[in-house]
């Protein structure tokens, strides 16, 4: 096991991306150990013969394709035409738009880069510090994993083995409240700063942009309703989501045309090939882990600490958050999260609430140096020098964190939506 560990991070130093750096060192420790390769090449095409990884690029061909087809515009006129016309209003229709987007997409990078190539330059012309809109914008994206659908959650319940459909319900409360901590924290800055009001508030504006945009808001019903109702499961879920995102944009919008179904599909195969690849990469590097019994170490450490669910909660919380800040979102669910089993399971933590405060931790990693991509991709697109998104971006760091605590102290947050669906 140190063999394989020492050897990924020789190649991480080495500057591979970490799936090739996972099967290299996964290579190294199977042939040290003396099994065949063959081994090698099993696992890493059993890691990825999984049903339920079908609604992954389904899921994010429903997002390209209500790109394409315009349908964010439409939910971002129709979150400021609602709350727009109060103090900081842009700032706050930043939020909405991602709660909003979140339930679309289900990419956190994806609806980043959405709202930061719209929002940052129409706020930067309110009056806004561009820093700022990149800050608010990057923060607000951590909603669209959480709120459903969601392709980590998806990812966490494979690898967890527990109902996609459970951690879908699960999702929706901490979301929500995440976006209410948000919208708190730019209401207490826009007061202080004095922040520009967007225009008047209008009725017909409001009814106009929500009929604009009714198509788009029906998605998430669709989604959540269906899979509850038992009509689709995760994977038929996804496929009813792509196919309805491509009806609206070619017959009800008319904004899709075959060229921007091209840049859609083109667009998913890339995002799911690089997913994917990391999913078959981690299979045989979990697989020499267990061989040599980590998770029992790991319960091991941490039993020796305490057993207290919450003091262990609030111990992975802060392993979670340090190991968000330099290595990848999936490939810490994947390499970590079967290390951890054992442990939660030994202790009784409910592992769909348990999930919901890993990908929070996760994404609020996302946000910090030295590896946050959600920084790196808002601060490259709107230009944005990192130095100042850390000065704006810290309120809504310890905004987050806070929800976190409530949402790890909490249970019922997280789990009061599955219990009554059942």
């Amino acid at each position: 096991m140190a063999l394989l560990l020492l050897t990924f991070v020789a190649l991480l130093a080495l500057g591979l991306p970490i799936a090739f750096a996972m099967l290299g060192s996964a290579i190294v420790a199977i042939w040290y150990e003396g099994f065949p390769l063959v081994i090698f090449a099993q696992r890493v095409s059993s890691g990825v013969q999984s049903f339920p990884l079908l609604a992954i690029p389904l899921f994010i061909l429903a997002g390209n394709l209500m790109n394409q087809s315009g349908m964010s515009e439409r939910l971002f006129d129709f979150a400021r035409a609602l709350i727009g016309h109060i103090r900081g209003g842009l700032a706050h229709v930043n939020v909405v738009a991602s709660v909003l987007m979140s339930g679309i997409s289900g990419s956190s990078l994806a609806d980043c880069a959405a709202t930061t190539r719209v929002f940052v330059p129409q706020m930067e012309r309110a009056g806004y510090s561009r820093a700022f809109g990149v800050a608010i914008t990057a923060s607000s994206a951590t909603l669209a994993p959480i709120i459903p659908p969601s392709i980590l959650l998806i990812i966490y319940g494979w690898v967890a083995n527990v109902s996609i459909g459970d951690l879908f319900l699960a999702g929706i409360v901490p979301g929500l409240l995440i976006g209410i901590v948000l919208l708190t924290i730019t209401g207490i800055m826009a007061k202080i700063r004095r922040f520009p009001k967007d225009a008047a508030f209008s009725g017909s504006a409001l009814k106009r942009t929500f009929a604009r945009s009714g198509w788009a808001l029906l998605l998430p019903v669709v989604i959540v309703g269906g899979f509850r109702a038992g009509i689709f499961t995760a994977t038929e879920v996804a496929a009813v989501a792509a196919f309805y995102a491509l009806l609206v944009g070619l017959v009800i919008y008319r904004t899709l045309d075959v060229r921007g179904i091209g840049e859609a599909l083109a667009s998913t195969a890339r995002d799911t090939a690089s997913i994917l690849l990391l999913v078959a990469a981690a299979a045989p590097f979990a697989w020499v882990l267990a061989l040599h019994q980590a998770p029992q170490a790991m319960l091991g450490v941490i039993s020796g600490i305490t057993d207290h669910p919450i003091l262990v909660l609030l111990l992975l919380n802060v392993l979670l958050l340090v190991l968000g800040t330099f290595m990848e979102t999936l490939a810490i669910i994947i390499i970590l999260l079967p290390i951890l089993l054992p442990l939660l399971n030994s202790l009784d933590i409910n592992l769909v609430h348990f999930g919901i405060v890993m990908i929070i931790n996760l994404l609020i990693g996302q946000m910090t140096p030295p590896l946050g991509v959600l920084m790196f991709v808002s601060c490259a697109i709107a230009r944005v020098r990192m130095g100042a998104f850390l000065k704006e971006v810290w309120p809504f760091l310890i905004g987050l964190i806070i929800a976190l605590l409530i949402i790890t102290l909490v249970p019922a947050l997280t789990l009061t939506l599955p219990a009554i669906a059942r």
